[in-house]
């Protein structure tokens, strides 16, 4: 249980941390879904926060803001 993710929607996580951002850089081989996992979001969340089409393709170097 102590290993748990405890995933919150955007309005949660605006009232718990007040809407922190987090840059991050996108590196080679990275995918929406891997950044989101690492952070512990989800890739529609990514999506959102970043105006990201469903389906477009990051680019080496693309700067990606990820809430807190």
């Amino acid at each position: 249980m102590a290993n748990e993710k405890i995933m919150m929607n955007d309005e949660q996580m605006d009232r718990v941390t007040g809407g922190t951002i987090l840059p991050y850089r996108v590196q080679q081989g990275d995918s929406l879904a891997e950044i989101a996992k690492k952070y512990n979001v989800t890739v529609e969340q990514l999506l959102k926060w970043n105006n990201i089409e469903e389906g477009a393709v990051l680019s080496v170097g693309q700067l990606l803001k990820i809430k807190f």
